[in-house]
């Protein structure tokens, strides 16, 4: 029997026999709950009897044993907060949670907010149904459409695995009214555990903690070129299309490329594209860059072409190369104008003769070259580019730079033969191979195994080495080894995940 029948029999029951008197009764109840009374043989002086007693008893007998006898435990533990959920468009909400998963509250956070719980009692509702029934609002009200598809859901929760499970049951919900809808969404997810410094921030810039986690993550992501106050304004569909700008793995689900000074507990997970029909598309703003330039497609490399936010616009960053010139450009991402231009010019302009390249291997060589020295093949990269790279009017070397995974290559190559003069390797968190990425492990693997695994990815034996090293260290809480060492003429250096034996990074350089 709930609560609700349960008041509703006594209510009855009491107008029956009484003057309608039950808010007085339960409050005399509560009053006098946790009271002791000492039960002795003694007889009492017989009292009036008071009429009312029988039903008060009742009442409060009735209301204690509600849920199989522990009403007051049972209310206590139904109505305490066990999770805080957000979810943020420009509409911001934030739902009261208990540990069964239903909702004790719906809150707007801002106007809009308001105008979609409008007509809606959420209190004693699953927190999935609640969400279905919130998106449905947003899109019956048009918060959510082809121009600006991005939700952002966020769960607060001390207990990390309580909230993640919620999380990913929430997710799948918002992901099903979308397809319901047959909307094309994209919904951004992440756990959080208590930070104090970003519920300053959400305070101080009236936003949910979600948003400053969010803004937060891409301001890390851009080496702090970027500020919070810049991005605070910003839609969730323009910070969707800004984060996952600045993870270079390709794909529907992707892992935080930084974290938010501790604040996240899981990574913030997508699904789905940021809409990006109000803007022109990256290849009309390479196009832009490149008719600017005035030279055709065929002659340039590109690098990169991304979004960005500048001077309080969304724009696109295309960078490329043509003939030992680098071209920087930033294009207005609505009307395709040129914002931003600089090119410089490392040397000599190959196109101009001045420079004799006869006896250079090609970029395609050099390519090549640099992949056999990873042990990758060009099928299995998102993309690899390569230019020649130039320095005091001469060409110094071929550049080669290519992604496998969640993992950049960076390597200059000599302009005559295959040889690798340099190379470096970044991961960018995501995961490889069966070693399960850069995740924290109980196992160390211990110096020598590490040392084992950098000789044997340089190809070299230890007889042959010089300067030989090994460090042990912690890096963000993961346990890693770095070790350096000289052989045959060139210098390494290589950082590898104690508890996988994952090379995180390594660089080898001529000595």
């Amino acid at each position: 029997m709930t609560d609700h029948e349960l008041e509703s029999r006594l209510r009855t029951a009491l107008e029956h026999a009484a003057p309608n008197d039950l808010e007085g009764v339960l409050s005399r109840c509560e009053t006098g709950k946790g009271t002791v009374i000492d039960m002795t043989n003694e007889l009492q002086p017989k009292k009036k009897k008071n009429r009312w007693a029988p039903l008060a008893i009742a009442a409060c007998l009735a209301l204690v044993l509600v849920g199989g006898g522990g009403g007051y435990y049972y209310y206590t533990a139904n109505n305490a907060v066990a999770s805080l959920v957000s979810l943020d468009v420009n509409p911001s909400i934030q739902l009261e949670v208990n540990k069964n998963e239903k909702v004790l509250s719906a809150t707007p956070m801002n106007d809009d907010g308001a105008e979609i719980l409008a007509n809606m009692d959420l209190k004693g509702t699953q927190a999935d149904v609640a969400m279905y029934a919130i998106i449905g609002s947003l899109l019956q009200h048009g918060y959510v459409d082809e121009l600006a598809n991005s939700i952002l859901i966020t769960v607060e929760d001390d207990d990390q695995a309580r909230g993640e499970k919620l999380q990913q049951a929430l997710t799948q919900q918002a992901d099903a009214a979308l397809a319901n809808a047959q909307v094309n969404g994209s919904v951004l997810a992440q756990t959080l555990q208590n930070s104090q410094e970003l519920t300053q921030k959400a305070q101080e810039y009236g936003i949910s903690t979600g948003k400053a986690a969010l803004i937060q993550a891409i301001v890390a992501g851009s080496n702090n070129t970027k500020t919070f106050e810049e991005l605070v304004g910003l839609s969730i569909n323009e910070l969707n299309l800004l984060y996952t700008a600045q993870i270079p793995v390709e794909g529907q689900t992707t892992d935080a490329q930084q974290n938010t000074g501790g604040a996240n507990t899981a990574p913030i997970t997508t699904s789905g594209s940021a809409s990006q029909s109000a803007y022109i598309g990256l290849d009309a703003a390479k196009q832009a860059a490149l008719k600017h330039a005035g030279v055709s497609a065929s002659d340039a490399t590109f690098v990169e072409a991304e979004y960005d936010y500048d001077d309080g616009k969304m724009v696109y960053e295309v960078e490329f190369h043509v003939k030992g010139t680098e071209y920087d450009y930033e294009i207005d991402a609505q009307t395709g104008a040129v914002v931003k231009y600089k090119s410089e010019q490392n040397g000599t302009n190959v196109g101009s003769g001045s420079v004799n390249t006869s006896s250079f291997i090609g970029e395609s060589a050099a390519k090549q070259a640099a992949l056999t020295y990873a042990g990758i093949q060009e099928s299995d990269t998102t993309y690899c580019n390569a230019w020649l790279e130039y320095d005091d009017g001469r060409a110094e070397c071929y550049e080669v730079e290519f992604m496998v995974g969640s993992t950049r290559y960076e390597c200059k190559v000599a302009l005559t033969s295959a040889t690798v003069i340099e190379c470096e390797q970044e991961n960018y968190g995501g995961q490889t191979g069966q070693s399960g990425g850069s995740a924290a492990s109980s196992t160390d693997i211990g110096a020598e195994k590490a040392k084992s695994i950098a000789l044997n990815h340089a190809g070299v034996s230890a007889s042959q080495t010089s300067q030989l090293k090994v460090e042990r260290d912690v890096d963000d809480g993961v346990l890693e080894y770095e070790v350096e060492f000289k052989a045959n003429g060139m210098e390494y250096e290589y950082v590898i995940h104690g508890g996988t034996g994952q090379i995180l990074k390594y660089e080898s350089d001529r000595d």
